[in-house]
């Protein structure tokens, strides 16, 4: 193989110009594989980024149920005062012009509704309720589905007796490592805390611009600063833009430290909110559903008993509660649970058919892209075989089998195939910086990609140079060598 392989690239160097035209052809299909590939998973991720933004993979679970039972956004609703909380379906319908509608009685939607209704009422309340630590947020975090989860607690700190600040008390916010990622922070200065610095709870905390100017109002950067709180010398290691700081308060600054620094300071182990990001905008109801589920079997809470926790999607959390008509509120409530997961499940639905059907336009404009670079190889080997004929039957008229000249030609045709593909890589990783930093638009490289489209950019090479190299096994020894 290394010999036909060394006869190969000496068959390429004898037509240059040939051998640079077809590497060209390919390298410019390679290389639109790899462009258009860039961009289509540049823009699902843009498209992903911008829907998880809104909130819709996002679940915020808080601990204590301060919300009636009643008006329970997850349908632990409470029928009383003469309403029922869901409409009541019967197995036999009129519509309003008198007609029969449809039997309802095994539509899902109904099933559930009754369900509901004919479960038994949740009126136990635990108290205080549990409350939720790292163990418990470890746990959910295995539940299928979840993309990550961090949890947060927040206080007041006083400052060290001292101290030449402007402020006596901080508002100190804990926070785990996929916090930042999950809300959007932008570092401004500095450095984030590392996953050693969590672990260990370091003395580090984060501010935002407002709180540094603040607090060190000559500083040429707050990055540095030294803030005694607690008896420990907490040292500010970046600024940042948070997307919850809403200007924070002049009289009470806040600071961003790892949640085991603040449990310190704070003198606790609890969470004050937990947030869960899923995978997908169509498994956020059903993991919603789990972690529920999940918690009740944490803090022992059996059948006839209420959750002493709250689950709340981005639906759940709009809808208004209070200040409502309670039959009103009963039945929005209890029915958004459904429709919100009905909704997310058809638009993750929609997205993945218009990903493919996208993925499929542009794999096609890549595949003409190669068909061409696969006609120039075909081309310079049908070429090289003319050209080589005499060579052809005087290996053969020593001894050359006809498998031998076919490996050898296929080999030629793979080898210019594959030099193309890897030239065409680099000149997609080009185009694709290019257009990501010239022209501001989103893409992606995915390593998988740049190994499918070499290994397409070599099976292109084998089904359009085994007809040559087919053509020149099958020649007579005796007229190959009578050829001029």
């Amino acid at each position: 193989m290394l010999t036909n392989l060394r006869m190969a690239l000496k068959a390429l160097t004898q037509n240059k110009l040939q051998a640079i035209l077809t590497l060209l052809g390919m390298s410019v299909g390679v290389a639109m594989v790899v462009i258009v590939s860039g961009l289509g998973r540049g823009a699902q991720l843009r498209i992903e980024s911008q829907i998880e933004s809104a909130g819709p993979t996002r679940i915020t679970i808080k601990p204590g149920n301060f919300t009636p039972s009643a008006i329970d956004s997850r349908g632990q609703q409470d029928s009383g005062g003469g309403e029922p909380s869901e409409g009541i379906a019967t197995t036999s319908a009129s519509g309003s012009d008198g007609s029969a509608m449809g039997d309802m009685s095994e539509n899902e939607a109904v099933v559930d509704a009754r369900r509901r209704i004919t479960a038994p009422k949740k009126t136990e309340f635990k108290t205080p309720p549990t409350p939720i630590d790292a163990t418990q947020v470890a746990t959910l975090g295995k539940i299928g589905g979840v993309k990550s989860i961090a949890g947060q607690m927040q206080g007041n700190a006083t400052v060290d007796a001292g101290a030449s600040l402007p402020a006596g008390i901080m508002r100190v916010t804990g926070f785990d490592p996929a916090w930042p990622d999950m809300t959007g922070w932008r570092l401004i200065e500095g450095k984030l805390p590392g996953a050693g610095e969590h672990e260990s709870g370091a003395p580090v905390m984060l501010v935002t611009p407002d709180v540094a100017k603040r607090l060190w109002p000559d500083a040429k950067s707050a990055v540095g600063q030294i803030v005694p709180l607690g008896g420990k010398q907490v040292r500010v290691v970046g600024v940042i833009k948070a997307s919850e700081d809403k200007g924070g308060s002049i009289v009470v600054p806040a600071a961003y430290v790892p949640n085991k620094l603040a449990g310190d300071l704070l003198g606790r182990t609890s969470y004050d909110t937990i947030t869960i990001r899923t995978q997908s905008i169509g498994v956020t109801s059903k993991v919603a559903k789990q972690v529920e589920e999940e918690l009740r079997k944490l803090h022992g809470l059996g059948e006839g008993w209420a959750n002493d926790f709250r689950v709340e999607t981005q639906s759940n959390s709009a809808l208004p509660g209070m200040g409502s008509d309670p039959r009103l509120a009963r039945a929005v409530h209890s029915n958004s649970a459904g429709f919100e997961q009905t909704s997310w499940e058809e638009m993750a639905k929609s997205l993945r058919q218009a990903g493919r059907t996208f993925s499929y336009l542009l794999g096609g404009a890549a595949a003409v892209s190669l068909l061409v670079g696969g006609i120039g190889v075909m081309n310079i080997m049908l070429v090289s075989v003319a050209a080589r004929t005499r060579e052809i039957g005087l290996r053969m008229a020593l001894g050359a089998r006809t498998q031998d000249v076919m490996v050898q030609f296929l080999v030629e045709a793979v080898t210019l195939a594959a030099l193309g593909g890897i030239i065409g890589l680099a000149l997609g990783g080009i185009g694709l910086y290019v257009t990501e930093h010239g022209f501001h638009t989103a893409t992606a490289i995915s390593p998988v990609m740049l190994v499918v489209a070499v290994a397409m950019a070599a099976i292109t090479g084998i089904a359009f140079g085994f007809g040559p190299a087919r053509r020149a096994s099958m020649l007579d020894p005796v007229i190959a060598l009578k050829s001029e």
